[in-house]
């Protein structure tokens, strides 16, 4: 009876252990405990996958549920395919065993996503096991703060492959807005390095029409929009063209048809944190630098460079100034050759366009927003998820095939022929669809970029790989990888030389240096102490209120809350450093 007693009391204790280290449900999957004090189970074979992941794919296929928000400007799908079943869903599901399925997808237009999302949220209703999000801080901390998605330092730790990890490690500060009291709360979808810098765009012709030398410096360039407004520089015989492509309804440093960098001549960045002299963080919009800024913008304003609608346009808006044949010079990023700048050329035939580095104010000053850490986005995982190690093996699938891929491998000439590419008779790659649409079946003359599809939005990134890639074939260079054969084969040359430019002159990027949560102040006084500065800058700009506003702007933008936010700022600012 003792021996036997003894068995019994072995076996329930056994048994305990058991239960304590999880659970399984009725297909044998096992759950993974997901408390933040239990952590994450650890791996089993040792290389960063549990026993249900082998040789790159799960042994029993799982489902990862999330939502999509469908951009307008870039999601393309061949005839019978669709968001919910195309050769991206059909590729992950075939190669690592992962069905992605939907709750609910919207087509983004107006910010349908975020929109949705955020209703979502403020009904506590149940969040799928991933959420893909790139946009405001706002709507970052609503997510976190929701307290349905879990930390995911330790899932990076065991799962993340050497590229992931390599990227993150190139700076930190891709972690700093989402991390609470210590905790990683979302995955960093890494970008490419300078890919958000700026460069000024010029019409070519134009310049070449009244025998113009692009500008070096705002002198200089007043000197050009001057000619580009009087001296009809597309030669229609019409009085219709403007110097500068421009849009401030959303902010005076934007991503398009931007202004900033004539703030940053005066040496100042506004809508972000610079870094003063003393080592402490001030907002860039009530820098006294601005407030030249702002009276060189009335005076643009008043001699018709710019146009009178600015206030009223957002960055695309603004854009289609220059897409629309109205106006000679465009600050924006080096891709923009893919996309808006066709649209151009379809508008104006025989148009022709230069990128040229940004100009130097009178002292010499140049300042451009960027330098931010190369993020495009969050992934945010689910505490409830059964497999929240699912995102990053398919994160690291992206990685591994197609962020940089080898000779002879599936992605050496692209993501899917028929897609994004076609092989023509001769050998030679294309993804001109609109000239062979034979080889693009079903879709009409188009190009369909799968990785568009993708829940990391662009595949994999590479951070280094795009800039050195394109300074190597801008300076005249063989491509040799198929990914250096890509970018030849499918980025234009306005691209790959902009993107030299942008290196070269990376020394003026204004860098913000607040990259942490909205604080508790910014959540209450955020928007109207942002309302307080446009409608200010505005007013200034069109002459409606003297330049001496802006002191006036200053005094009430600190006790409206700015003074307790700037304490707030350089307090998180002090305990990073």
């Amino acid at each position: 009876m003792n021996k036997i007693l003894s068995i019994v009391l072995i076996l329930s204790f056994v048994m305990l252990i058991i239960s304590c280290s999880g659970t399984s449900n009725k297909d044998g999957e096992k759950t993974i405990n997901n408390s933040k004090s239990k952590g994450i189970e650890p791996v089993t074979n040792g290389t960063g996958n549990d026993e249900m992941f082998v040789d790159g794919k799960y042994t029993t296929p799982i489902t990862l549920t999330t939502v999509w928000g469908i951009q307008e400007n870039g999601a393309v799908f061949k005839a019978g395919e669709s968001i919910e079943n195309n050769i991206h869903t059909q590729m992950i599901k075939d190669q690592l065993g992962i069905e992605i399925k939907y709750d609910w997808v919207v087509t983004n237009t107006n910010d349908a996503y975020k929109t949705k999302l955020r209703l979502m949220l403020s009904s506590e209703e149940k969040m799928p096991d991933v959420i893909s999000y790139r946009g405001d801080l706002e709507t970052v901390n609503m997510l976190i703060d929701s307290g349905q998605f879990m930390p995911v330092g330790e899932l990076v730790e065991k799962y993340a492959n050497n590229i992931y990890k390599e990227g993150l490690a190139l700076d930190p500060g891709v972690w700093l807005p989402i991390t609470r009291e210590g905790e990683k709360m979302a995955l960093p979808i890494l970008d490419y390095a300078y890919n958000d810098d700026h460069v000024m765009w010029i019409r070519q012709d134009w310049l070449d029409n009244l025998k113009l030398q692009a500008p070096t410096t705002i002198a200089e360039l007043e000197m050009v929009m001057e000619s580009f407004v009087n001296d009809d520089p597309d030669q229609n015989g019409k009085n219709d063209t403007i110097g500068l492509a421009t849009g401030f309804k959303n902010g005076f440093s934007t991503w398009m048809s931007d202004i900033g960098f004539v703030f940053g001549a005066y040496g100042t960045m506004p809508k972000q944190w610079n870094l003063s002299d003393e080592g402490t963080l001030v907002n860039g919009s009530i820098d006294p630098a601005a407030k030249d800024a702002l009276a060189t913008l009335k005076s643009w304003l008043e001699k018709g460079y710019i146009s009178e609608d600015s206030t009223l346009y957002d960055e695309l808006n603004g854009t289609e100034l220059f897409t629309d044949g109205e106006a000679g010079i465009m600050i924006g990023r080096n891709w923009l050759p893919e996309w808006p700048f066709p649209e151009l050329l379809t508008n104006v035939p025989g148009a022709s366009y230069k990128a040229y580095p940004i100009p130097a104010g009178t002292n010499g000053k140049i300042g451009s927003a960027g330098g931010n850490p190369p993020v495009n986005g969050y992934l945010f995982v689910n505490k409830n998820a059964k497999h929240p190690e699912a995102i990053i093996h398919y994160y690291n699938w992206f990685f591994d095939n197609w962020a940089n891929p080898q000779p002879g491998s599936q992605f050496e000439n692209g993501f899917a022929e028929g897609y994004d590419y076609a092989v023509l008779p001769d050998g030679s790659i294309t993804a001109d669809a609109e000239s062979y649409p034979e080889l693009f079946p079903g879709l009409k003359g188009q190009t369909a970029p799968a990785l568009y599809y993708s829940l990391t939005y662009e595949g994999a990134r590479i951070p280094t790989l795009y800039g050195d890639t394109h300074i190597k074939l801008a300076n005249g260079e063989a491509p040799e990888s198929p990914y250096e054969k890509q970018v030849f084969n499918t980025r234009m040359k306005e691209n790959i030389d902009a993107m030299k430019i942008i290196v070269d002159q990376k020394n003026i990027r204004m860098k913000n240096y607040y990259l942490g949560p909205i604080t508790e102040t910014m959540q209450s006084k955020n928007e109207l102490l942002n309302q307080l500065v446009n409608e200010t800058y505005s007013k200034i700009i069109y002459g409606q209120q003297p330049i001496d506003a802006f002191d006036t702007m200053v005094v009430n933008w600190l006790k409206s809350g700015g003074e307790e936010i700037t304490k707030e700022v350089n307090d998180w600012y002090n305990s990073t450093q």
